[in-house]
């Protein structure tokens, strides 16, 4: 049997999920216990470790940031092997944003350029994207959006797989 590499899940979520929330979901997504998670806002990782014993490691680790545009959070969660093999990303991303209500954009084996948003219902869709200064605005994605229809739909993003 082989064993799942440590990997990390990025992603926007067009929710800002508070703290308290993100770590219940974490701990159930997941299923692990309250000492295996970590979850801070990226602009307090140091205050929030200051006092865990720097030998303690976490089977999640979770930051994340308010962000601009089109969505409302980025988040990255790093994760042990263990838990990759539980859940993986596409999975990862249908449960937030079921969970969350909220369409949540990763990227996985899109082509270049492209990325794929899981909507709350678990439609998934391919999308462009501009990005700059913690703005993050779609241009393009081959499905509505709900609740976004200045975004135009664009079957052309299919042909470029």
């Amino acid at each position: 049997m082989t064993r799942a590499e440590a990997t990390g899940y990025d992603g926007l979520s067009s929710r800002l999920v508070p703290a308290t929330e993100l770590r219940a979901f974490l701990l159930d997504c997941f299923e692990i216990g309250e000492r295996e998670v970590f979850v801070a806002h990226e602009d307090l990782i140091a205050e929030e470790l200051a006092n865990v014993p720097a030998h303690v490691v976490f089977a999640a680790f979770c930051t994340y940031r308010q962000v601009g545009g089109h969505f409302a959070m980025g988040f990255s969660v790093g994760i042990e092997g263990r838990l990759a093999a539980r859940v993986g990303r596409r999975e990862f991303a249908e449960r937030f944003a079921a969970h969350f209500d909220a369409y949540v954009l990763y990227g996985d084996t899109e082509p270049a350029g492209l990325w794929t948003v899981i909507l709350a219902d678990g439609t998934r869709l391919l999308a462009a994207m501009d990005d700059g200064d913690g703005r993050y605005t779609l241009y393009a994605t081959t499905a509505p959006v709900p609740g976004r229809p200045e975004v135009p739909v664009d079957d052309g993003l299919r042909q470029l797989r």
